[in-house]
């Protein structure tokens, strides 16, 4: 891990910060983890005549035991015909614990803080953020492949924090000399607030017809010149879309917007998660009034309220949305719900009373 920062103070009360985050990780996860498929099949040999589609895993017939039989199902046997002998492996073995993978994490960070001063604090930063790792398809073939944009990563997040004590009532800037009904109307306000905009989340496209060029667990188009719009936008049906599927690359070398269907036998140039869904806007605030009861009692009145401009945050993703590029008639595309663990608004009211 490594940083370099850069501050600088503007006023008494105000201060601006620059700089660079940097992380580098060795023997991690590939993909989300902890495990992978330690035996997937190589495209290399794909559809060729006579060749058994297994015989392209990396551990096809690799150990082979002479005391156990295939037809019998038990081991510790003496003279076990070879045509019997037990041989590993023609399947998926998608429990390796391999701990064999690397991450990396480049950062531009700006931050403005205000401390408390008249009743007003707050901090606001950005990040610009590139975080890169190996996605556990295809790993154990060739990790080069699946080495692309983290899938949890937002490349900008933008993030302002506000606490404000309302300059109104008893000791206060504006109406110091309240009575006590008044001051009990308008004094002891505070107001916070959390507001975040944040880029979208990776998601890597696929394509209809994949199965009949490769058998792997890629499933990506070729790179063309051409354009594909990606945005919020309601489609001919009234359907909330993030982009239109084009027609069907229905032949090898077909194009259509910024996209080819590879060769019978080759994986698509196309990154993994180098496509970003809909960004992010969020607002939460808080309306918070002190008061006192007694000598020794006081109280709080409270009101949280969660996403108060109830902006939805779309739901289109690595996780959500079906990602087909070439899947008319689908809901290929489309933005069928918001982003998970994400909500619309709500609203909550609380009193609380302390001696």
């Amino acid at each position: 891990m490594w940083n370099a920062t850069v501050e600088r103070q503007l006023t008494s009360t105000m201060t601006v910060e620059v700089a660079y985050i940097g992380n580098k990780a060795s023997h991690g996860f590939a993909g989300d983890g902890p495990a992978y498929n330690a035996n997937e099949r190589s495209i290399v040999g794909f559809g060729v005549a006579g060749l058994n589609p297994d015989s392209r895993r990396p551990f096809f017939n690799r150990f082979t035991y002479p005391d156990c039989s295939v037809s019998q199902g038990v081991c510790g046997l003496a003279n076990v015909p070879v045509a019997d002998q037990l041989t590993c492996c023609s399947s998926d073995m998608g429990n390796y614990f391999g701990m064999d993978a690397s991450s990396n994490y480049n950062a531009l960070q700006l931050k403005v803080e205000k401390r408390i001063s008249q009743g007003l604090q707050f901090v606001s930063h950005y990040t610009f953020s590139r975080a890169r790792f190996h996605d556990n398809n295809y790993y154990s073939v060739d990790p080069a492949v699946g080495y692309g944009p983290m899938n949890v990563n937002r490349n900008h997040v933008w993030i302002t924090n506000i606490i404000y004590e309302l300059p109104f009532g008893k000791g206060k800037k504006y109406m110091s000399g309240a009575n006590t009904l008044t001051d009990y109307a308008i004094g002891g306000w505070r107001l916070t607030s959390i507001t975040g905009w944040s880029g979208g989340l990776p998601w890597t496209p696929s394509y209809k017809d994949c199965a009949q060029d490769e058998d792997t667990s890629i499933c990506r188009p070729n790179l063309a010149s051409g354009s594909f719009p990606l945005g919020v936008k309601r489609d001919s049906n009234g359907f909330l879309t993030w982009f239109t599927p084009i027609p069907e690359l229905a032949t090898n070398g077909a194009t259509g917007g910024m996209f080819a269907r590879p060769a019978k036998g080759a994986l698509g140039n196309i990154g993994v998660n180098s496509f970003r869904g809909p960004r992010v806007f969020t607002s939460n605030m808080s309306l918070a009034k002190n008061f006192r009861v007694t000598e020794r009692f006081r109280g709080e009145f409270r009101m949280d309220a969660n996403n108060i401009f109830n902006h939805p945050v779309m739901g289109f993703n690595y996780t959500q949305g079906n990602l087909c590029i070439d899947c008319v008639g689908t809901d290929a595309g489309r933005i069928t719900n918001i982003e998970n663990n994400t909500s619309m608004r709500l609203l909550t009211f609380g009193l609380r009373f302390s001696f």
